[in-house]
C-alpha cells in the first residue's frame, strides 16, 4: 500500500483497527443521563458544588482513544525511501588474471599517440572495461612465477583497481598456476555466470601449462579469455595450436591477440558485448522506519493522560 507522496504502510491490514477504535470512542461518548441521587426535595443540595458541565468520562476516553490510534499506526509499519541500493543479484562474476611479469616494463605499446609500456597500456584498458561493468562483481588475480590475490570479487571496483596500480612487477611467467588460483575464487559462488580473463605477454615458463589446469574452470562452468599482448604476432597456423587457444576452446571461451593499445581495447569490448546479460532490473530501497516515532507519541501521550485525568483534574469525593 503506498500513499501519495514518499510514503508507505509495510502492514496495511493493521489499520482495521481505526474503526473499532473510532466505535470504541462513539460509545464512550455517546450522551446519556448523569449520575444522580433521588431525594424529595433539592434543598438538601443547595450547598454542594454545581454539577460540571462537562462529563469526565469523554476526557478519560479521549486520552485512552488517542495512544490506541497512535499504537495503530505505528504496528502498521510507517516509513519513508531513503534511496535505491546496490542489487547484488544483478551481474556476472569476472576474474581479471593479469600477467605481471618484469616484460611488462617493457614500453614498446602505443595508447592515444603515445608509447606507454604493457603494464601502464593493461591497467588504462582495463580500468575503462571494469567502469562499463557497475552490476558485476570483480577480482584481480595477478601472476609473475606465482599467483597472489590482489582483489576478490566485489562490487567496488575502485578499491579494486587501486590495489592493482599498487601492485609490483616480478619474475617469472605461471600461467597454468594463474588460471587454477583464478578458478579456486570463482567456484566459492555457483549462483552467478563465471569468466576469466587471462592477460600476458609471454609463454608458460613455470609450472603447469594452460591445459593442464583449464579443467578447474571446466568443472565449475567457468568461461576463459585469453589474449596474447605484444608486439610479435602469432599467425594463425601457430594460433590454432596455441596453448592458450587450446585452453580458452575448452571452457567455450576465446583466443586474442594485441599488439598494441587501440587493439587491445577493442578486444575488451568485444569480450564486454558477449558477456552482456538480459537483466530483469530490480530496485532496492533503503527505508527509513518511522513507527518509534508514533509508538514514543503513545506512550508519551498515554502518560499525559494518566497525569491530567488522575493527579491535575479535581475529584469530587
Amino acid at each position: 500500500m503506498i500513499l501519495p507522496g514518499p510514503f508507505e504502510f509495510l502492514h496495511p491490514w493493521v489499520l482495521l483497527g481505526l474503526p473499532v477504535i473510532a466505535a470504541l470512542g462513539w460509545w464512550l461518548g455517546r450522551r446519556g443521563p448523569l449520575p444522580a441521587l433521588r431525594v424529595p426535595s433539592l434543598r438538601g443540595l443547595e450547598s454542594l458544588a454545581s454539577i460540571p458541565r462537562r462529563h469526565p468520562t469523554r476526557w478519560r476516553a479521549a486520552w485512552i482513544l488517542l495512544p490506541l490510534v497512535l499504537m495503530v499506526l505505528s504496528l502498521a509499519r510507517p516509513r519513508i525511501p531513503r534511496g535505491d541500493v546496490p542489487d547484488p543479484s544483478k551481474g556476472i562474476d569476472i576474474m581479471l588474471c593479469l600477467d605481471f611479469s618484469r616484460s611488462m616494463a617493457e614500453e614498446d605499446f602505443r595508447l592515444q599517440g603515445h608509447r606507454v609500456s604493457r603494464r601502464k597500456a593493461l591497467e588504462t584498458v582495463t580500468t575503462q572495461f571494469v567502469d562499463g561493468r557497475p552490476n558485476d562483481r570483480i577480482g584481480i588475480v595477478c601472476f609473475a612465477r606465482s599467483p597472489f590475490l590482489v582483489s576478490p570479487l566485489t562490487l567496488d571496483h575502485k578499491w579494486a583497481l587501486n590495489a592493482l596500480r599498487e601492485t609490483d612487477l616480478a619474475t617469472g611467467t605461471g600461467i597454468g598456476w594463474a588460471i587454477l588460483a583464478s578458478a579456486n575464487f570463482l567456484k566459492r559462488d555457483s549462483d552467478r555466470s563465471k569468466v576469466i580473463i587471462l592477460i600476458t605477454d609471454g609463454e608458460n615458463s613455470a609450472g603447469p601449462r594452460a591445459t593442464e589446469t583449464v579443467q578447474a574452470a571446466v568443472q565449475n562452468g567457468i568461461k576463459l579469455y585469453c589474449v596474447l599482448i605484444g608486439p610479435e604476432v602469432v599467425t594463425p597456423s601457430a594460433a590454432a595450436t596455441h596453448d592458450l587457444n587450446r585452453a580458452s576452446r575448452v571452457t567455450g571461451g576465446q583466443f586474442f591477440q594485441a599488439t598494441d593499445g587501440r587493439a587491445l581495447k577493442g578486444i575488451f569490448n568485444l569480450i564486454d558485448q558477449l558477456e552482456k546479460r538480459e537483466l530483469i532490473q530490480k530496485r532496492y530501497v533503503a527505508w527509513q522506519e518511522l513507527h518509534p516515532w508514533f509508538t514514543g507519541a503513545g506512550l508519551g501521550t498515554f502518560a499525559a493522560g494518566i497525569l491530567m485525568v488522575e493527579l491535575l483534574r479535581r475529584r469530587v469525593p
